[in-house]
């Protein structure tokens, strides 16, 4: 079977470059070496191997390479060799150090203009591989790949299953890469530094999503309102408020959530994992709820001495000591030392006011603020209640 001609129908990707916004003229590649400055293509250039043709005889010379592994460039500084020029050029910034281009969203530099395309879709979202059969979206081309190989291999012909088994448990992965980011659940290995905060992951993709918090990028759009969400998964159980689907239900009641964290949430009720049931409110809560009412901080500031009922909590405290303000506006650029303070200061500039009063038609743009509205409601209705008790009594 010829497996490549097969899979690529399947590819539907956008293969033409888009120029990038942002760079340098210095920094557009240099002319091919063997290129000539007025060659014209006369006849097209056959590879004897596989048949494809080619414009150019110095094309077909380079793509002739791949087939005899020949690899005439080396580096200087190294053992390693390479099929073209270009490609050496590129390499050689690894020992220099230089990268001459740099991100237009964030500090970021890059030794080559391709890894500085892969990493812009990181900032605008951008997917350009799209799988045929189920519609899902990839920014790069081997996620498509794997996608194919590990979800749709009995409908794409010539796709065989590879398995990559992990040497520390059971499960096997559909990818080396897969495979690769799956032992580090063993190894506890976290590669991956937010180049913001302290905080480090164990997968690339996770520091992508937690790094749109400092930098407060938005990549999804909701296309019936227009709010926008640094991840597709908030997008997606976002568009389910207008739809009103709730496709996550109990198996013990009737009830339905949005999103399958609401469920997982809601289920703890029937399962007794939060055994404890709020007095005041009637929920249902972890041992660290009761802390509020039964008073107990077991996390204590070692500079000031304050205390806390959760280790988040002081956490988030201590950057009043360091002055650590990791979290900046791109509207306006002011710094915040939580990302919740910084999302509620943007809403002064989208001038969105989520939270609405059940009781009349004013929104605010804070939820405490309708907390101390609808004290107003409360008072009303205890003294409109206390008067007519007082009627009734004369």
């Amino acid at each position: 079977r010829h497996k490549q001609p097969l899979v690529k129908s399947y590819l539907s990707v956008h293969t033409e470059e888009q120029a990038i916004p942002g760079i340098l003229p210095a920094e557009a590649p240099a002319k091919k070496f063997d290129q000539r400055e007025n060659e014209k293509p006369l006849s097209l250039h056959s590879c004897s191997v596989c048949g494809k043709d080619f414009p150019y005889a110095s094309k077909l010379q380079r793509h002739l390479r791949t087939h005899s592994g020949e690899r005439p460039f080396p580096c200087s500084m190294c053992e390693k060799r390479f099929p073209e020029k270009g490609l050496l050029m590129i390499h050689e910034r690894v020992h220099t150090g230089e990268k001459p281009f740099p991100c237009t969203f964030c500090e970021k530099r890059f030794a080559s203009q391709g890894e500085l395309r892969l990493h812009r879709r990181t900032h605008t979202g951008e997917r350009p591989y799209h799988c045929s059969i189920c519609l899902k979206s990839f920014s790069r081309h081997w996620h498509l790949k794997t996608h194919l190989e590990a979800m749709h291999s009995e409908v794409v012909a010539g796709f065989t299953r590879k398995k990559f088994p992990c040497s520390d448990c059971e499960k096997s992965c559909n990818s080396a890469a897969e495979l690769r980011d799956h032992q580090r659940t063993h190894t506890g290995e976290r590669p991956y530094q937010c180049s913001f905060c302290d905080k480090k992951f164990a997968l690339s993709g996770t520091l992508v999503r937690h790094e749109r918090l400092h930098t407060g990028i938005t990549p999804y759009h909701c296309s019936d309102c227009g709010k926008t969400f640094a991840q597709q998964w908030t997008l997606t159980t976002h568009m389910r408020t207008h739809t009103g689907e709730k496709p996550y239900s109990c198996t013990q009641c009737d009830k339905s959530f949005v999103a399958p964290g609401e469920l997982r949430r809601h289920t703890r009720i029937h399962t007794g994992e939060k055994p404890y049931t709020c007095t005041d409110c009637g929920r249902h809560f972890s041992l660290i709820h009761m802390r509020i009412h039964s008073g107990e901080k077991p996390y204590q500031c070692t500079v000031c001495g304050k205390q806390f009922t959760q280790k988040g909590q002081l956490k988030g405290h201590q950057k009043v000591h360091t002055g650590e303000k990791p979290f900046s506006c791109p509207d306006c650029g002011k710094s915040f030392a939580h990302s919740g303070a910084m999302n509620r200061h943007r809403l002064t500039h989208t001038g969105e006011r989520p939270y609405h009063c059940s009781l009349c038609d004013r929104s605010f743009n804070q939820s405490g603020r309708l907390r101390e509205h609808e004290k107003i409601h409360f008072a009303f209705t205890e003294n409109q209640h206390a008067q007519e008790q007082h009627i009734d009594l004369v």
